[in-house]
């Protein structure tokens, strides 16, 4: 009899597992264009002179090959080419091209470590930081991906998700 009551109360309580799961989960906006986005998160990075330059559809295509799983996109990088500072918000049609998008934003920021490191260690080892601790985030459809210290990096991603919050 414990046992059949051990288990009645056991299954009652997955429904509840779920819903408290479901509910807890944070709802995004799908709304803002990324350049909109973009133009609030890029004054929390600090680049020598206040430039950036922004990649055009054919330079992303070089570096997110599936460009079909993206909607929009906005990607900015220092013009200083000894600043490593880089932005980037793409937006995904659906959920699982968001996935699939930030599993290629972790793979583009790897790549571009694997790429830079040594050159920076070199000629600019006070940008190593910045390269080492680039992250990628999703909030809902939308992924974001920067370079930046520490400091900025958070600055982006708590307004990101202030921003996006429903």
């Amino acid at each position: 009899m414990k046992k059949n009551k051990k288990f009645i109360i056991a299954l009652l309580s997955l429904p509840c597992a779920f819903i408290f799961t479901f509910c807890s989960a944070k709802a995004f906006s799908n709304s803002l264009a990324c350049n909109e986005l973009s133009s609030t998160l890029q004054k929390e990075i600090s680049v020598p002179y206040g430039e950036f330059s922004e990649y055009s559809s054919a330079d992303l295509n070089l570096f997110f090959p599936d460009s079909e799983l993206f909607d929009d996109f906005y990607v900015i990088y220092s013009k200083d080419n000894t600043d490593v500072s880089e932005l980037g918000i793409l937006h995904a049609s659906n959920d699982e091209n968001a996935k699939k998008l930030l599993e290629d934003a972790q793979l583009y920021i790897k790549d571009n470590q694997e790429q830079k490191r040594e050159f920076l260690r070199n000629y600019s080892p006070s940008e190593l930081e910045k390269l080492n601790s680039a992250e990628a985030r999703r909030f809902g459809n939308y992924v974001i991906f920067t370079v930046a210290d520490q400091d900025e990096k958070s600055k982006i991603f708590q307004k990101a998700e202030e921003l996006l919050k429903k």
